[in-house]
């Protein structure tokens, strides 16, 4: 999502980003630069395509910040009364020292504030399919197949990383993978 327009002194060229394969089982970024004159390409075409980032960009920022909802215009409506010459502080990018404050020895406690916006999953009910999955992950699995079940059917790493992370080849890493997605499928 781009939140930066291009630079006026960057404008008489167009580069895009484009990501391809970088023969690891990854992706790397490449940047592609588009020139007036080249292959039909006008100094029209580029400013075009400068103005639709800009849109781009513009949208993304208006629409980063939720509206108000009656409940909350009512409530800053409240404090302005309150608070009268202040102005209600709208920014939605707030850092942590900000939201979390000075303690009364003037240190900062972010920790409280991470913990009431962290999540954990003990908090939720979990659907029976999980449960069975955890029980058969428990009990039918090596601890390999467990580990290249987790890393690369869950926590997304490709076979390459998920193979260096364990220490062993990419094909070992497979199989491991291959035979906990058919221990799943055989015991689920």
């Amino acid at each position: 999502m781009r939140v930066r327009k291009t630079r006026q002194n960057q404008r008489n060229v167009y580069r895009y980003p484009v990501s391809v394969e970088d023969g690891r089982g990854g992706y790397r970024t490449v940047y592609t630069t588009v020139r007036p004159g080249e292959m039909g390409v006008t100094e029209v075409w580029i400013q075009d395509l400068h103005r639709m980032d800009d849109n781009e960009v513009t949208n993304n920022i208006k629409n980063g910040h939720p509206k108000l909802t009656a409940e909350q215009k009512t409530a800053k409506k409240e404090w302005e009364e309150a608070h009268p010459g202040e102005k209600f502080d709208m920014n939605w990018n707030l850092s942590l020292d900000y939201i979390a404050g000075d303690t009364d020895d003037g240190e900062l406690d972010k920790s409280s504030v991470l913990a009431g916006v962290s999540y954990d999953p003990f908090d939720e009910d979990v659907p029976d399919e999980v449960l069975k999955l955890r029980e058969i992950a428990a009990e039918k699995m090596t601890d390999r197949q467990r580990q290249a079940y987790r890393l690369i059917g869950l926590e997304g790493y490709s076979r390459t990383e998920a193979a260096k992370i364990m220490g062993v080849s990419v094909k070992v890493a497979k199989v491991h993978y291959d035979k906990a997605i058919e221990c799943i499928k055989k015991y689920f």
